[in-house]
């Protein structure tokens, strides 16, 4: 619920045009402070002035109480300005003045109650509309996390197959290894799955999402050595583009924690997005880690890593390219740079 004091109101009022007896005495108790603030102004206010502080009250209890308890404002104040506030005072009487003031009254008074009547209906009908959305939101936002639910438990219980099917297969450690790195990379989609589909996570910048990824990634592996390092700007990116991104950065991590980062060795894995002109993106990944040899070449071999990076890139509508950057005081090895150019789609 808001909580500026108009919106209050409003609820307020809503509430107690349900409430019949409630608005009539409203109504009257409305009246009585109008009578009574015009009596005390009387000293100070000229003749012709005899409906002044009623037409406050009769929208005001309009409002509150509705049609009803308004027409009964309208017709007390109008008796009650003839009796005391209209020539000759206390006598009822009748001229053409006062039947032209109290004719312009009941008008004037006519008019605002159907107008505000229309208003109230008009805000009853949005209020229950109001509430239908809600309650569609909550019963679509309820199916929407069972389903995400079901998906991450059966992501994870293909990884447990996986896991046993490479105990099965201990004496063929090609296959082996095969199931082993498959079963890591439906691991790692549940972990995005989950992490993206959380209650919060609709807004939280880019680099905050890789960095949470990648301390999992690091955790997950035990090489709590190596630290990652997230800098750029608070780019928000729609779901899809933030899960295929956020699977190409786990499998370049992944791949520098098991080549770059091995026997204990410890160091740090940069992750960079730059602005690269109107719309697009550039994402750079480093590490210094042991380096790859002199003689590899990712872009000539037949590695499912590779395969799988340029997947996502194409998925993203980018350009990814695998550049060398030569180790410091190691003229033999060199790190993999990943470089990625993509659109940013806007929100």
């Amino acid at each position: 619920m808001s909580s500026r004091p108009w919106d209050r109101f409003l609820a307020f009022a809503a509430r107690s045009r349900s409430r019949p007896l409630f608005g009539y005495g409203f109504s009257l108790a409305t009246f009585g402070i109008a009578l009574a603030a015009r009596f005390a102004m009387g000293a100070w206010l000229p003749l012709g002035f005899p409906f002044l502080t009623f037409f406050p009250a009769m929208l005001l209890s309009t409002l509150v109480g509705g049609r009803g308890p308004g027409a009964l404002c309208a017709v007390l104040s109008l008796l009650a300005a003839w009796y005391w506030f209209i020539r000759p005072f206390t006598a009822l009487g009748l001229d053409l003045a006062s039947v032209l003031a109290m004719g312009l009254f009941a008008l004037v008074a006519v008019v605002n109650i159907l107008v505000v009547g229309l208003m109230n209906h008009a805000l009853d009908r949005l209020a229950a509309e109001q509430q239908r959305t809600r309650a569609l939101l909550d019963q679509r936002t309820t199916l929407f996390s069972e389903l995400q639910h079901r998906v991450a438990n059966n992501l994870a219980f293909i990884g447990g197959l996986l896991a046993v099917q490479h105990k099965r297969l201990a004496h063929n450690p090609e296959a082996a290894q095969a199931l082993s790195e498959a079963r890591h990379r439906f691991d790692m989609m549940s972990r995005i799955h989950r992490r993206l589909h959380a209650p919060d996570s609709a807004d939280v910048p880019l680099t905050l999402t890789l960095r949470t990824l990648c301390d999992d990634v690091i955790a997950a592996a035990g090489q709590a050595e190596v630290r990652c390092q997230v800098q750029g700007p608070p780019l928000v990116l729609d779901f899809d583009r933030t899960v295929t991104l956020s699977l190409l950065v786990v499998e370049v991590v992944t791949n520098a924690l098991k080549h770059g980062f091995t026997a204990g060795r410890g160091g740090t894995i940069d992750i960079t997005l730059d602005n690269a002109g109107p719309g697009r993106c550039v994402l750079t990944i480093t590490d210094d880690g042991a380096g790859l040899p002199a003689d590899f070449d990712a872009d000539a071999g037949d590695r499912l890593g590779f395969r799988i990076l340029r997947g996502l890139a194409r998925s993203l509508g980018g350009r990814i390219e695998f550049r060398r950057q030569a180790a410091p005081g190691d003229d033999e090895a060199a790190a993999l740079v990943t470089w990625l150019e993509f659109p940013v789609a806007g929100r």
